[in-house]
C-alpha cells in the first residue's frame, strides 16, 4: 500500500474519534475529528476545545502549523483483523472476501458489507458475519484480542 494510502487510510479510522491536535506554536486543540483533506492539508474538529479550556463548536486547522496528531484510544474495529477472522470462521475462498482498508469496509460475496458501523446484508451469511461481528467487538471491547 502506498504512503498516501496509509495515510488516507489511518485519517479516515480516526473521523468521528476523539483525539489532540498539538500546533508548532504550543496551543493544542482536543475534540472530534469530523474532516481533513490531504492537499492542503487541513484538519476539521467538532467540539474542540483548546488547551486554555475554551470551547468551540467547529474549529477547521491549517495542516502546515499542525505538529502532532494524538489519538488516546485505539479503534475498537481493525478492518484487516476482521476479514482475516472471516477468512478463517467462514472459510471462505480468497476471493470471497474483498477488504477496502482505506475506507475500512470489507465486502463477503459481493452482497454483504462490514464496517466500524456493522453489517449490512441479509440472509443466513449475513446473520453468521452479524454474530461473529459482534463477538469480535466484544472481545475487543474487553481487550480480549489482539
Amino acid at each position: 500500500m502506498s504512503t498516501t494510502k496509509r495515510i488516507v487510510a489511518d485519517m479516515n479510522s480516526l473521523l468521528d474519534k476523539t483525539v489532540v491536535i498539538k500546533l508548532a506554536n504550543g496551543r493544542s486543540y482536543s475534540g472530534q475529528l469530523s474532516s481533513y483533506e490531504l492537499s492542503p492539508f487541513m484538519i476539521g474538529l467538532i467540539n474542540a476545545k483548546d488547551n486554555e479550556n475554551n470551547t468551540y463548536y467547529k474549529v477547521v486547522i491549517n495542516g502546515n502549523v499542525i505538529s502532532e496528531i494524538i489519538v488516546k484510544s485505539s479503534p475498537v474495529f481493525d478492518v484487516r483483523e476482521f476479514a482475516d477472522l472471516l477468512q478463517k470462521s467462514l472459510g471462505l475462498r480468497p476471493g470471497d472476501i474483498k477488504l477496502y482498508e482505506e475506507i475500512g469496509i470489507i465486502t463477503v460475496m459481493e452482497r454483504i458489507k462490514v464496517s466500524e458501523s456493522g453489517v449490512e446484508g441479509s440472509g443466513p451469511m449475513a446473520q453468521r458475519i452479524y454474530d461473529i461481528y459482534n463477538d469480535y467487538i466484544a472481545k475487543r471491547k474487553k481487550g480480549d484480542m489482539k
